[in-house]
């Protein structure tokens, strides 16, 4: 398993403001050496271009794939099954292959014919001349964004730009193969009717084909060698009688099974000549969605067209477009992670080619389908929310009725959701960067604007009403008050799987923390499906969403995407507040490798069984955070949130010190603990039926306020049966009191005898 990093960058040290004349000079400098490593990316995709056509494509299919597996099963052995984790860097590497494969046969009318034989030695050249172009991809990136800084730009856009670059390029292939069915199901189902008039399926049967696609290049090699091991085990079996004839045993075999020779036969072919690739043979997709996702060799005219970047990288790879290619008579995908990166917007593109008149049903439908993504996916966790769809306002500023797409209240929190339905295939950075930072921002910037609209319409007033549009007429649903809510979450999503972006929008100059203190969220829907899995109730959904709110509202700190940010809450909790303490000795930290808790899940074939890996809890915080989710008092989100909030030893601390008192309701029928200073949680642990009464309550916790120096103290009383099982929880919320309450004096009494008691207990314990 590849290590968790976090790697710290030195702040720079001073230096002297160059002069205009040597930031011209270093400006030239960069554009040169920019201009010399596009030109060396443009011979070098040329190369890798004649290699790939000197080969018979379904037998150099077959070989990368061959080669891979020898690969992967080489350092199995080498290391305990347990232990081994997928080498990313080879994945890349093969991956890029197959990029490149598909691309030049995409773009060549006129493939070698079958019977040309593989040259393995040219084979192998191929993967020097695709390193050789993938480095000078990297150079072109740095030297050209590093330009930037020496012109008009500044440092923080030319950061951007290059990450705008390299993630381009090195995007891809980073899904979960076992999901695709899900999320296919969940974004074509609007257009069922559609589908099966365009194709003879409805998004079912799409999915489930996807899900075949994937699935047999997740598994399928290894699951053709088991056949051909258990071939030949039959054929030895039947040898017997036949004195060691091999011949007659196989005869013999075939026939014991009818589908002996066919097994075999498909066996061998989708080891040696990429049948695991083969669409047509291990789905039940339709002939028109396999022409609609697939090139004919030759279809795609732009990417090896004359001009700058001719077949590099930086221009738009045909798998981004159309993720399959017509061999022969047979459909091929050469890599399964392309259907997720692409079929979406090939089967959008082939449906209203076939159906023009369906093209703004299709916008609406898809506007629909990813405003309702939040509550349909995580439909359990916010169960018990206020939905508000399609929320309009009166915008303070223009006097106009503006709307907001989505508002989900709880009594204490606050989603914000503004949802874009995305856009086609991208334009390059390299080639076209307005355009495609022009498509980044309608995805990010709109969606970020929209919110932080809505919120600051919420802070406008001490309520607010938030109104539905019904037959024509704005009617009122429901009031709001910003001072209600602990938490706000503004939160930007698209269908678009883009999370780089998504985790760098924090980075763009036009977006800061919503009225200076609600930092802003982006996500992808697919993201969704991961997430849900992983944070299956109210309490640790909401959570994390705080947990990610923090990090988005640290600049200079880099996190790649979604499934990296998941990693790293499962791994280091608070990792927020980790990181700004890092960057107060760092220029910029990168947080790397968390992602691989959740890698390794979906990775085993037994993941649907397999509870998700979580944080640690002790078991009485286990059963506490139950009760909580299962009776949820008014107040209960805070509780959940402050017992989350705590690391590992204050979560042992705090189970230890309720587990000890639970042990002592045989002899006392309610006992309470303070926990916390600064900001303190006040637990009352009693027997059912022998709680506190609010004037008791309301004075202990006012004297824990004046203990903990004026703090709000979260007061949680749970209940318990005589099997010392919760049975009861309430929240509550109680400040300090007033000076001229009557009571006062004898408040701060007590507050004084319990701070002098937790001062003598101190000092026993140093003793």
């Amino acid at each position: 398993m590849a290590d968790k990093t976090d790697k710290m960058a030195p702040k720079p040290e001073l230096a002297h403001e160059p002069t205009p004349e040597e930031r011209e000079k270093e400006h030239q400098q960069l554009l040169k050496a920019a201009e010399n490593m596009r030109a060396c990316m443009e011979v070098e995709s040329l190369r890798v271009r004649d290699l790939i056509l000197a080969q018979p494509p379904m037998e150099l299919l077959g070989y990368l794939w061959a080669q891979f597996h020898m690969v992967v099963l080489a350092e199995l052995r080498q290391k305990d099954e347990d232990e081994y984790r997928p080498n990313k860097d080879l994945i890349q590497k093969f991956q890029f292959a197959l990029e490149y494969v598909h691309a030049v046969w995409s773009s060549t009318a006129d493939l070698l014919d079958a019977k040309t034989r593989l040259d393995e030695a040219k084979a192998g050249q191929l993967f020097e001349a695709l390193d050789e172009l993938k480095n000078s991809t990297m150079g072109y990136c740095m030297a050209s964004s590093a330009a930037n800084i020496e012109s008009e730009g500044s440092r923080q856009s030319a950061e951007t730009e290059f990450h705008a670059k390299t993630s381009w390029v090195l995007i891809r292939g980073n899904r979960y193969q076992v999901l695709e069915e899900e999320f296919f199901n969940f974004i074509l189902q609007p257009h069922d009717q559609a589908l099966l008039k365009a194709y003879g399926m409805d998004s079912s049967a799409i999915a489930k084909g996807i899900q075949a696609l994937a699935n047999s290049m997740r598994t399928g090699f290894s699951d053709a060698i088991q056949k051909v091991f258990d071939g030949m085990e039959k054929t030895y079996a039947s040898m017997e009688g036949t004195d060691g004839d091999l011949v007659a045993a196989i005869e013999k075999a075939k026939e014991m099974d009818e589908n002996f020779a066919a097994n075999m036969s498909g066996a061998m072919h989708d080891i040696l000549y990429g049948g695991i690739c083969n669409m047509a043979q291990h789905t039940k997709l339709s002939t028109p969605l396999l022409e609609d996702l697939s090139y004919e060799p030759g279809g795609n005219t732009e990417f090896f067209a004359d001009g700058e970047f001719k077949g590099t990288p930086m221009r738009t790879l045909p798998a981004l477009i159309r993720p399959g290619i017509k061999l022969k008579d047979d459909y091929y995908i050469t890599d399964g992670q392309f259907a997720r990166d692409a079929a979406y917007r090939a089967i959008q593109r082939g449906l209203i080619a076939r159906l023009p008149e369906y093209r703004e049903e299709w916008n609406e439908r898809q506007k629909v389908v990813t405003e309702e993504s939040y509550p349909k996916i995580f439909a359990k966790q916010l169960s018990s929310a206020q939905k508000f769809v399609g929320v309009y306002f009166k915008d303070p500023k223009t006097g106009e009725w503006v709307e907001t797409d989505l508002a989900m209240i709880f009594p204490d929190v606050l989603l914000v959701v503004e949802a874009k339905a995305g856009v086609q295939a991208m334009h390059s950075p390299a080639t076209n960067f307005k355009s495609h930072e022009r498509a980044i921002r309608n995805l990010i910037i709109k969606a970020y604007e929209q919110c932080r609209r809505f919120i600051e319409y919420l802070a406008s007033a001490p309520e607010v009403p938030i109104f539905n549009l019904v037959n024509g007429e704005y009617v009122e649903v429901e009031k709001l008050r910003q001072r209600s809510f602990r938490l706000i979450l503004p939160i930007g999503l698209t269908v678009e799987a883009f999370t780089p972006f998504s985790a760098m929008c924090k980075e763009l100059s036009e977006i800061e923390p919503i009225l200076g203190k609600h930092p802003f969220v982006s996500m992808s829907v697919d993201d969704l499906f991961v997430l849900n899995r992983f944070l299956p109730t109210t309490g640790e959904l909401l959570h994390y969403l705080e947990v990610r709110q923090g990090a988005a509202g640290i600049k200079r700190a880099m996190i790649f995407d979604e499934i990296e940010h998941l990693g790293a809450y499962i791994a280091d909790n608070r990792f927020d507040t980790h990181i700004k303490k890092q960057l107060e000795e760092a220029d910029m930290v990168t947080w790397d490798s968390f992602g691989d808790v959740v890698d390794k899940y979906f990775e085993g074939r037994t993941w649907e069984t397999q509870p998700p890996p979580s944080q640690n809890y002790p078991d009485e915080l286990k059963k506490t955070l139950a009760a909580l989710d299962k009776y949820r008092p008014a107040g209960w989100l805070a509780v959940d949130a402050f017992i989350r909030n705590l690391g590992g030893p204050g979560r042992n601390d705090l189970a230890r010190f309720m587990a000890e008192l639970k042990l002592t309701l045989a002899r006392f029928p309610a006992r309470r603990l303070l926990y916390g200073v600064e900001d303190p949680l006040q637990v009352w642990v009693c027997r059912a039926g022998s709680e506190p009464s609010p004037a008791t309550v309301q004075y202990q916790g006012q004297v824990g306020s004046l203990f903990s120096k004026g703090a709000i103290v979260r007061v949680l009383i749970l209940s318990h049966n005589p099997k010392l099982e919760i049975v009861g929880a309430q929240c509550t919320m109680v400040g300090p009191p007033s000076i001229l309450q009557v009571n006062y004096p004898e408040l701060h009494q007590e507050a004084e005898r319990q701070r002098g008691r937790l001062i003598s207990l101190k000092d026993k314990d140093k003793k």
